[in-house]
């Protein structure tokens, strides 16, 4: 069992918050488990239950990535446990998380001249949408003075897979040590 909370339990307590923005998307209540459950009320790629029995590829049966579900605390020992099922719980229902990026103060940060930023961005990142990245690094977006890395050398997992190289790389692009095309 390779699960990454195997070690790290605070993956799991901590996810649900990247879906809070704000009192707009506050309180998270477990909001993959919602949209899920929202999903297989009709039938639909996303119930196993209906593609687990079909005698064709046809309908494939979807699989999830990065997402936490209320009953994982059940299933797993290290999420669960003596007060961890009620931490999860209750920052499932914190309501007054603060925006997730502030892209004023993120332009602001980086305008100081003393603040140095590099971010790595994989191209077929999985998990993360290439374009998205590039929008908020764009010129006139809110990382436009971020030093971006981009490489399709790694997956979502780079700093797992090969840590040492990917932050020696960014904190030289950071500082300067390394040179960036323009």
């Amino acid at each position: 069992n390779a699960q990454p909370f195997d070690d790290n339990p605070i993956y799991f307590w901590l996810h649900e918050s990247i879906y809070a923005d704000g009192s707009k998307f506050s309180p998270t209540n477990w909001s993959s488990d919602r949209a899920y459950e929202a999903k297989i009320k009709t039938p639909s790629e996303f119930d196993y239950k209906l593609t687990s029995q079909l005698q064709s590829d046809d309908r494939p049966t979807y699989f999830f990535g990065e997402m936490v579900f209320p009953w994982m605390t059940e299933d797993y020992a290290e999420c669960g446990g003596i007060g961890c099922t009620a931490l999860a719980t209750a920052l499932a229902m914190k309501d007054d998380w603060g925006p997730l990026y502030d892209a004023d103060r993120m332009r602001a940060v980086l305008a100081d001249g003393k603040t140095k930023s590099a971010a790595a961005v994989y191209y077929d990142d999985i998990y993360v949408d290439f374009n998205c990245c590039m929008k908020v690094t764009q010129r006139g977006g809110p990382l436009e003075k971020c030093k971006v890395y981009i490489t399709n050398e790694y997956q979502h997992s780079g700093l797992r897979d090969d840590g040492a190289h990917i932050f020696s790389k960014l904190h030289g692009m950071a500082t300067g040590s390394v040179r960036t095309p323009s």
